[in-house]
């Protein structure tokens, strides 16, 4: 099959992207990815096999017109004529589309031609969007109140021939929310790639760098969702117990309204503080392994947020390292039914101080966890995984 994925966004990097498209080419289908460019990529090249195409468009525009989407039809537009010039010059079979804005283009375009359309939820959108910093600044307010992201996803979601979701809990909310049979829902969970995330990918030099210090480790996006503040008020705390505690943090900053670094200047913290910005997916797993414990320790303020397990998760599980999480349910069910780590009362910096200092303090504790995330590793990688999206298209 010939199929054009449509993402909002710049790739790479996009790690769940780039999984889905490698796999169905090495099924022999043929992809083609339609993103963003801010002017520092080439507007068209060949990444993995996977033809990309840019539109260029500038990221301070970009940034201010996306959140209008519902309401101002010319972002919509600029996609829509991109998208149809692509379909005129290229023979396509589906538009397989990441995320739930842009879907409504491709729909127009089904019931014009009857192509295929894939909706590939990498979360729940309408119930993650309304939490973001941009959506509760006194403008994002008032663009919340006239965007009904709710109804808009039920009218995409219900039209579109398959839906991707990543976790049966979110199949169920579909399914009760949404005009929508089962068999039409795949559950494809973010899990990375055993190919990138095993010990013999380490570098010893970075795990070296890190020798001296005891590492609590989070990598992702870098907003207020992600509960970056808990740790950093817990700081405090641990520097008279664990003074050679380092918080290493690696990622992209989601938005210009949330900065950790200068809330850890605020609490006198900075220097226990290292920022190394986003990296490379194959300099990942050794920041992992130069880690003691890593951490996701999310509000769970959402129902987005409590019915996933985050792909950080299951990274940390591939390389066998011990684990704290917050109180959102399925990820707390997940690490402390399997044993691999620890779960905190929800965004209690003192809770997450004892919970590290436990930890620190119990090294057989420390190998239990290690130990029972090797046990489950091989469950959670992307090549497991990955089989239902890869049965819908052979199977089509």
């Amino acid at each position: 099959m010939n199929i054009l994925m449509i993402l909002d966004g710049l790739f790479p990097p996009d790690e769940r992207v780039e999984k889905e498209a490698v796999s169905l080419i090495n099924e022999g289908h043929k992809v083609s990815i339609m993103c963003l460019n801010y002017g520092d990529q080439k507007d068209h090249e060949v990444y993995r096999g996977i033809s990309v195409q840019r539109i260029r468009i500038k990221k301070s525009f970009r940034n201010k017109i996306q959140a209008t989407y519902l309401i101002f039809p010319l972002y919509r537009a600029i996609w829509k004529k991109n998208i149809r010039y692509y379909l005129k010059a290229n023979e396509c079979d589906a538009i397989h589309i990441h995320d739930l804005p842009l879907s409504d283009i491709a729909l127009s375009l089904k019931k014009k031609s009857g192509i295929r359309v894939i909706c590939d939820q990498h979360e729940y959108y309408s119930n993650w969007i309304i939490n973001t910093a941009h959506y509760n600044t006194p403008a994002g307010k008032f663009v919340s109140l006239l965007s009904n992201w709710k109804s808009y996803e039920k009218k995409c979601l219900s039209r579109a021939d398959k839906v991707i979701t990543v976790e049966e809990p979110l199949k169920k909310i579909y399914l009760e929310e949404l005009p929508i049979n089962d068999d039409k829902i795949i559950v494809l969970p973010n899990t990375p790639s055993g190919d990138v995330f095993n010990n013999s990918n380490v570098d010893p030099e970075i795990v070296n760098r890190y020798q001296s210090d005891f590492v609590i480790f989070y990598a992702g996006h870098i907003d207020i969702l992600r509960g970056l503040n808990t740790v950093i008020e817990a700081l405090p705390i641990l520097r008279e117990t664990i003074p050679n505690l380092k918080f290493l943090m690696a990622g992209r900053f989601n938005s210009r309204y949330y900065n950790p670094l200068e809330y850890s200047k605020q609490l006198g913290v900075r220097d226990m503080v290292e920022y190394i910005e986003w990296i490379p997916l194959n300099q990942l797993p050794s920041y992992i392994a130069a880690s003691q414990i890593c951490l996701h320790v999310p509000p769970a303020i959402s129902r987005e947020v409590n019915n996933t397990v985050a792909t950080k998760i299951y990274q940390y599980v591939l390389m066998h390292k011990p684990i704290i999480t917050g109180a959102a349910e399925m990820m707390k069910e997940f690490v402390e039914s399997n044993r691999i780590g620890l779960s905190i009362l929800d965004s209690n910096p003192a809770d997450f101080a004892e919970k590290v200092k436990l930890m620190h303090s119990s090294p057989e504790l420390m190998k239990e966890f290690s130990g029972n995330a090797a046990k489950i590793a091989g469950k959670y990688s992307w090549e497991i995984t990955a089989k239902p999206l890869i049965n819908y298209y052979n199977g089509i």
